[in-house]
């Protein structure tokens, strides 16, 4: 019988130490903004911003990756749903902003043209995010969580990102230039845009439900209205301030408060890969290999130093994306070194991640930048990119259950 109480008294040891690492990473994330607003007061905005998304996906699980896989391969819609509740409140609280504010979304929305380009993009980053085992955003929390191979598709990512931006020079001209950019409330008009997207997330939220279930009879709309919204907020509150971990539907009202605030301070609405790829380009710079004359860095020819790469605010989102995952697995004593299980997986997480930094460039974004916040900026790419993720997803679905598991 002693010997559960060893390990009982050993877990209390590992909880306490990871509690005291928790506030020495809080110390040291304070002492960096610090320092960081007065070198780059954009980079302090979007690092806040990275802080509070990876603590928040940390705490609710939240990946753009289960979203898609999870509908073919264990045929569950939970994590899609959640994505859906995500989408609709980003892109109608982007909307109450611009018309707050009187500002208009194409001078500060992810509004990007739909062509060949977003139908190649998407599939090769379905693929590729269900071969890694992650979305971008994914990966970043986890490596904060510890999963070593999460840092294999991190390197990945950075490796696919330059091929992605030399490469770009062929996709830039050829397809992409020529494409059409489809901003709806300016083809529409805001009050016909904002009905089509009302529509469209009911629709979609109907058939993930039909999908999973068989049917819709576990909708009753007359029990809607015995909803308590005070009870449900008290607790979501409990929730938040305890060690208990978030519901998905708790994550996506959280993550779409920060992205709209994001863009408010920020004037721009978040994403991820463009500061990687930036990252990417520095490090291939001090080996010789990057030339800055290339397509995607054509805005960098001018200046003389290298150092402007690390320089993008992005770059700075995701680094304190990784600190907010790290923090809250640390807070909540959840983190631990995790191996990668064998060498098959290694390599799964370096293709996977190779092709997402790729797909990310050809695309111009990634599920954050590219798909979460294009689809809030009312952008047609967004949902043609999303539609060929599922495409990809679901090949990627086949090849894992066939090669990998």
């Amino acid at each position: 019988m002693a010997l559960p109480v060893v390990e009982k008294v050993s877990r209390t040891k590992i909880k306490s130490k990871q509690l005291y690492w928790a506030l020495a990473v809080l110390a040291v994330i304070f002492v960096l903004l610090i320092l960081l607003r007065n070198y780059n007061p954009e980079a302090f905005i979007t690092s806040i911003s990275g802080l509070f998304f990876g603590y928040v996906m940390q705490r609710s699980r939240f990946c753009f990756a289960a979203a898609f896989r999870d509908i073919f391969m264990i045929r569950n819609t939970a994590v899609s749903r959640a994505v859906l509740l995500l989408l609709f409140l980003t892109s109608f609280g982007y909307a109450l902003l611009q018309l707050l504010t009187g500002d208009t979304l194409p001078g500060g929305g992810i509004i990007y043209p739909v062509g060949f380009h977003t139908v190649a993009g998407g599939i090769i980053f379905g693929f590729g995010m269900v071969i890694a085992g992650n979305c971008v955003t994914g990966c970043l929390m986890r490596m904060g969580e510890g999963y070593v191979m999460q840092w294999y598709t991190f390197l990945g990512l950075l490796i696919g990102s330059v091929f992605g931006a030399w490469h770009l020079g062929w996709w830039g001209p050829n397809i992409i230039e020529r494409s059409p950019t489809v901003f709806f409330p300016a083809s529409f008009g805001w009050p016909a845009a904002l009905l089509l997207y009302l529509i469209a997330f009911i629709l979609l939220y109907l058939l993930a439900i039909r999908y999973e279930r068989g049917s819709l009879q576990s909708i009753k709309p007359g029990s809607w209205g015995k909803i308590n919204l005070l009870n449900t907020t008290v607790n979501s509150f409990r929730t938040i301030f305890s060690g208990r971990n978030w519901s998905y539907a708790l994550g996506a009202v959280v993550l779409s408060i920060v992205s709209v605030l994001t863009l408010y301070f920020w004037g721009m609405p978040p994403g991820v890969t463009s500061g990687l790829t930036h990252m990417a380009g520095w490090l291939s710079c001090q080996v010789g290999f990057l030339q800055c004359d290339w397509y995607y860095f054509q805005e960098l020819i001018y200046f003389e130093s290298t150092r402007v790469y690390l320089e993008h605010p992005l770059l700075y989102l995701a680094a304190a994306f990784v600190a907010g995952s790290f923090f809250a697995s640390l807070l909540h004593c959840e983190f631990k070194i995790r191996p990668v299980k064998s060498n098959k997986f290694i390599v799964s997480a370096l293709v996977g991640g190779t092709l997402l930094g790729y797909s990310s460039r050809v695309a111009m974004g990634c599920n954050f930048g590219g798909f979460w916040s294009g689809l809030g900026s009312f952008s047609l790419h967004a949902w043609v990119f999303g539609l060929f993720i599922l495409i990809g997803a679901y090949i990627g679905g086949k090849f894992f259950m066939r090669y990998l598991l």
